[in-house]
């Protein structure tokens, strides 16, 4: 793997605001490359939540929903490790009270997400 190609950020379309989740994941995904100061870049994309396909050549990180409420949102992280083998995070959820969960909640669940998989930064940085 080398350390100027690109990560396939893959987003589910099912989420409330899929735009803002993508970004708020891409975004905290960018900050934790710099701090471990690998020049690789991002792209995203949005996929059907049956769709289970890994992009030939491409490192790819997918964010998969598993519940989805007006008050809580939980999911978990795959990837491709460095040897090939397809990798799943632990369960990430972010609950809500008093409120409807929004798109200017979606950072702290993509920050808890990355935080809950440190591997991750290991395996696409490489």
């Amino acid at each position: 793997m080398g350390s100027n190609h690109a990560i396939s950020l893959q987003c589910p379309a099912n989420a409330p605001d899929p735009d803002a989740l993508c970004s708020a994941l891409s975004a905290a995904l960018e900050t934790v490359l710099q701090d471990a100061k690998s020049t690789r870049h991002i792209r995203q994309s949005q996929t059907p939540p049956t769709d289970s396909s890994q992009t030939a050549g491409v490192d790819t990180l997918r964010l998969v929903l598993s519940d989805i409420r007006r008050d809580r949102i939980s999911g978990h992280l795959t990837w491709q490790s460095g040897d090939g083998s397809l990798r799943t995070g632990p369960e990430v959820a972010l609950d809500v009270m008093d409120t409807a969960l929004s798109a200017k909640m979606y950072p702290r669940f993509a920050r808890g997400l990355l935080q809950a998989s440190p591997e991750i930064i290991k395996d696409l940085s490489d």
